[in-house]
C-alpha cells in the first residue's frame, strides 16, 4: 500500500517524512531550558513587532506615493483639457484618491496589534497588492499608463524615481498654477484639487505622528530618537510657510508646499521602513519551529500573516 502524502503544491511530502520532521522538531524543542525559551520568545516578539512596523511604514509610504502620482496626473490632465472638463478631472481624482486612502487604511489596520488572527496561516505578499492598488487608482483617474503614474509618484523620491521619457515632472506640472485662471470652472477645479490634496498631506502627517507614538517603546533608543527628530521637521517654519510677497496665485505656493511636505514624508517613511526591516531581519536568526539557522533555499525565512518568520521548509511541513 502506498503511503499517504501531504500536498505542497506541485510537490508532495510523504506522511513518514512529515512524522520524521515533527519528531526532529520535538527533539530540538525539548532540549531548550526555560532561560532559552524566554530568550527565544523575546527575540521572536521583537522581530514580529519590527516586521509589523516595517510593513505599516511601507503601506503609508505607498499611499503617499499614490497621492503624489494622482495629484500630478490630475494636473497633467487639466493642462491638456479645456476648462469645461476640469471639474470632471477633479472628480476622477477625488474617486481615485478615496480608493487609495481606503486601501492604505486597510493595509495599516492589517498590520496593527488589533488585527484579527487568521484561521489559516498565509505568506505575506505585499508587492502584488500594492501594484493592484496603483492600477486601480490609474483606472479611476482615467489613465492607462500605470508605469508613468508610478514614475510620477516616485519622482524625486529616489535616484531612479524619474518620470518616463516624454512625461512632465511634478514640478513642471505645478507650474501651471502660477497664474490664477480667469475661467471660474477651471479656477474652482484646481482649487478643489489643491484643497483635497492638502487634506491628504495633513492626514499623512497625523499618520506619522501616530506611528512615532506607537513605535517609540519598541525601538532602539538611537532609532527612536532619529524618528522623533525627523518627524519634528514636519512642523518647522520652512515646511509650513509661504512667501508673503508672492506675485503668483497663492494656490501655487500652497500646492507646492503640500507636495514638498508629502515628498519629505514619503522619503522619511522609506528610510524608516528599511531600518525596521533591518531590525526585523537581525532580531531573529533561526526558525522558531525547527531551530535551523536561516539560510538561502529551503531554509530562507518567510513571513506569515502574524508577522512571525519561519524557515520555508518548516512552513510547508508543519503548517500545511
Amino acid at each position: 500500500m502506498s503511503s499517504m502524502s501531504v500536498s505542497e503544491g506541485p510537490q508532495t511530502r510523504s506522511r513518514e517524512a512529515c512524522l520524521e520532521w515533527a519528531k526532529r522538531v520535538h527533539d530540538v524543542q525539548s532540549k531548550r531550558n526555560p532561560h532559552e525559551w524566554e530568550a527565544a520568545k523575546k527575540r521572536i516578539e521583537s522581530a514580529r513587532e519590527h516586521e509589523m512596523q516595517s510593513r505599516k511604514c511601507k503601506a503609508a509610504k505607498n499611499h503617499a506615493i499614490r497621492s503624489r502620482a494622482l495629484a500630478a496626473e490630475g494636473l497633467r490632465q487639466m493642462s491638456s483639457a479645456p476648462a469645461s472638463e476640469h471639474l470632471a478631472v477633479q472628480n476622477r481624482w477625488k474617486s481615485a484618491q478615496e480608493c487609495s486612502a481606503k486601501f492604505a487604511s486597510a493595509r495599516w489596520n492589517a498590520f496593527s496589534r488589533e488585527a484579527p488572527v487568521v484561521a489559516e496561516p498565509q505568506v505575506l505578499v505585499d508587492e502584488d497588492e500594492e501594484e493592484e492598488a496603483m492600477a486601480e487608482a490609474a483606472d479611476l483617474i482615467g489613465t492607462a499608463d500605470v508605469t508613468a503614474l508610478n514614475a510620477l509618484g516616485n519622482d524625486g523620491l529616489q535616484a531612479d524615481g524619474q518620470p518616463a521619457a516624454g512625461r512632465s515632472s511634478v514640478d513642471e506640472l505645478l507650474a501651471q498654477l502660477r497664474k490664477e485662471p480667469a475661467n471660474e470652472e477651471e479656477c474652482a477645479a484646481k482649487f478643489m484639487l489643491y484643497e483635497g490634496y492638502a487634506r491628504e498631506v495633513e492626514e499623512m502627517r497625523s499618520t506619522l505622528l501616530k506611528f512615532n507614538e506607537e513605535t517609540q517603546p519598541t525601538l532602539p533608543a538611537t532609532v527612536a530618537a532619529d524618528l522623533t527628530h525627523q518627524i519634528g521637521k514636519i512642523d518647522s517654519t520652512e515646511a509650513m510657510g509661504i512667501p508673503d510677497d508672492a506675485r503668483e496665485w497663492f494656490v501655487f505656493h500652497m500646492m507646492r508646499k503640500a507636495e514638498r511636505n508629502n515628498l519629505s514624508m514619503a522619503q522619511m517613511l522609506d528610510s524608516f521602513e528599511k531600518k525596521l526591516a533591518f531590525l526585523a531581519n537581525n532580531d531573529q536568526q533561526e526558525c522558531p519551529v525547527c531551530l535551523d539557522q536561516f539560510e538561502a533555499g529551503d531554509k530562507a525565512p518567510e513571513t506569515w500573516v502574524a508577522a512571525t518568520k519561519s524557515a520555508r521548509n518548516a512552513g510547508k511541513a508543519g503548517l500545511k
